[in-house]
């Protein structure tokens, strides 16, 4: 296994892997998504940019990286109780400017909601809507719970596929240009999987937006919020897409008029995370709306 970029520290007694760059004013704490599976690498470009002006550091909750799997319930209150802590023993204080990204949003809002003293304010690249209609999209049945985890727990396995040697090569160079380092993509290779706690964090989803969804957020808190825009779309793609901006325009209401919404028009949901193509656009934003706090 590879040596991890930043520092473990022990929560709940088990490992958790928090990687850290830069050494400005303000704190920025950056949150994976579901199912990211080395975010200390995966987010590095996205640090080293912001890291230029500011401190950021990103978290790697049980399950991902270098982090320990757990069986603790993976609820909002376990989630913030074990991101609070890890950054604790991590030496790392508040006020902290949460940066969640996609599913993480959840657990952020949770803890701005319920410890609004410890946060400078909200960052939200294409986060997972806290309303009804999304909390719906993710709701499984027992049935669809059975089936997910028998599949979990099956013995299959996949033979190793060989790609053309031209091809890894491209692929590297393509890594390279948005700012990873050969190390750090030779580091992707031995990440381990910790496929249970991330099936758990799956199946909890819904239940965990329905609980936040009633949880007011301080219209003291900055918020600024990025939503993806893919183009050149056929008539099913659009259709989702048109779904998700309904939802994004009722997750904008429910965060505030305050919010401020930028929206990266061509951008993936992969494309805000990363930073990519729209690292410019992305940012400048939010080099300003840090030097707004």
């Amino acid at each position: 296994m590879a040596t991890p970029h930043g520092k473990l520290v022990k929560v709940a007694g088990k490992n958790m892997h928090i990687r850290q760059m830069g050494c400005g004013e303000k704190m920025v704490v950056i949150l994976p998504g579901l199912n990211d599976p080395l975010p200390t690498v995966e987010y590095a470009p996205l640090m080293r940019e912001l890291s230029k002006k500011h401190t950021v550091c990103i978290v790697e909750l049980f399950g991902y990286g270098h982090s320990d799997g757990t069986d603790t319930p993976r609820t909002n209150e376990n989630y913030v109780n074990e991101i609070r802590e890890g950054l604790a023993q991590a030496g790392i204080a508040p006020p902290y400017v949460l940066m969640p990204y996609s599913a993480s949003g959840i657990y952020a809002e949770y803890y701005v909601a319920k410890y609004p003293e410890e946060i400078a304010g909200l960052i939200l690249l294409d986060s997972t809507p806290t309303i009804e209609a999304t909390a719906q999209m993710f709701a499984y049945t027992p049935e669809d719970i059975e089936e997910i985890q028998s599949a979990s727990e099956s013995e299959e396995t996949t033979e190793d596929v060989e790609y053309d040697e031209d091809i890894i090569e491209q692929a590297i160079a393509e890594y390279i240009r948005h700012g990873y380092t050969l190390e750090e993509l030779e580091e992707i290779e031995e990440t381990p999987n910790h496929e249970y706690t991330i099936m758990s964090q799956d199946i909890a989803l819904s239940q965990n937006i329905f609980e936040v969804m009633n949880m007011p957020i301080s219209k003291e808190i900055p918020i600024l919020v990025f939503s993806s825009a893919p183009e050149n779309l056929n008539e099913e793609d659009m259709a989702l897409v048109a779904e998700f901006e309904a939802q994004r325009k009722a997750h904008i209401t429910r965060l505030g008029n305050h919010a401020k919404l930028v929206i990266i028009k061509g951008s993936t949901h992969a494309d805000i995370a990363y930073h990519r193509d729209y690292r410019n656009i992305i940012s400048q934003e939010i080099d300003a709306f840090l030097g707004s706090l």
